[in-house]
């Protein structure tokens, strides 16, 4: 049975007010970033395992889940200072920082924004360049994601039975998945439901990185230790991953300290989701290690 947080509330950072979830109440601390329309709850299965030996923190970015959703503020320098303003309110001493997706893009300007701040950096399946040139070039995996969001829905069981009908998702459903998408429904005053995510903030978002995202620019300011993991299973169509296989050999060869393991049966969603419980076992061991 997955461990219940033993904290789930809200923090001041900043200006703004962010959700976040604890799980776990001794050992060092873990902050994990999730990715473009996601939410905290994606480290569930993580926070199982770590949390016997860690405090393990995950937060809703800026406009989403229910977090704070300003007009503004949707690039990468701004989730990075948000991360560092969320480790100052929580008093969390330089932190493992774990990101996935989007998430790991932001842990990749925080370890080279802000050394000070964080112990290691544990990137899933992201923080390279992205393989594709344009917003309407991107993976369609990725485009249905973003789709999905201001579109009410009339039940959670038919929100969840079109989720699994996309290959790569429902063959490998798990409790996971349905914690996850349980934190990702609002109610509407007419009872339909709609997810959280702020449709105008994470365009903004994409078009940033579309504009401004160079991280072999930030690569070699990295000092923390690093654990690159990669999602090498394709989503719909051959070669859609997030991270082409030679852009991960890139970024082990530019990132100072940077450990690199291939995951070839996971894509995008499963690395994250407990489907391979190695994953976090990888993570572990990289983690507790001087």
């Amino acid at each position: 049975m997955p461990t219940s947080p033993v904290f789930d509330e809200f923090v001041i950072a900043g200006d703004l007010t962010f959700h976040y979830a604890q799980w776990g109440e001794q050992g060092p601390p873990l902050i994990c970033v999730h990715g473009l329309t996601a939410n905290a709850y994606c480290f569930q299965a993580l926070a199982d395992r770590l949390s016997q030996h860690y405090r393990v923190f995950a937060y809703d970015l800026r406009g989403r889940g229910d977090s704070d959703k300003p007009e503004g503020g949707y690039d990468i320098s701004t989730h990075a200072a948000d991360l560092a303003e969320i480790i100052d309110a929580l008093e969390l001493d330089r932190p493992v920082v774990i990101g996935h997706s989007l998430g790991a893009m932001i842990g990749v300007y925080f370890a080279a924004s802000y050394p000070e701040k964080l112990s290691k950096l544990v990137l899933i399946d992201g923080g390279g360049e992205l393989p594709w040139g344009t917003i309407a070039d991107q993976p369609a995996w990725l485009t249905a994601s973003i789709a999905r969001l201001g579109v009410p829905i009339n039940s959670y069981e038919e929100f969840i039975n079109r989720l699994k009908v996309a290959p790569f998702l429902g063959s490998c459903w798990n409790e996971y998945l349905d914690i996850y998408f349980a934190h990702d429904l609002f109610q509407q005053p007419d009872g339909s439901l709609i997810p959280k995510g702020y449709l105008v903030g994470i365009n903004a978002d994409q078009s940033s990185l579309e504009e401004e995202w160079q991280p072999y620019k930030l690569y070699p300011s990295i000092q923390a230790p690093t654990l690159l993991l990669r999602a090498g299973q394709s989503m719909l169509v051959p070669n859609d991953q997030l991270i082409p296989e030679e852009e991960a050999t890139s970024m082990q060869q530019s990132i100072k300290s940077c450990r690199y393991v291939n995951y070839p049966d996971l894509n995008h969603y499963t690395i994250a989701f407990g489907v391979d419980s190695s994953v976090t076992l990888v993570i572990e061991e990289f983690v507790k290690e001087a």
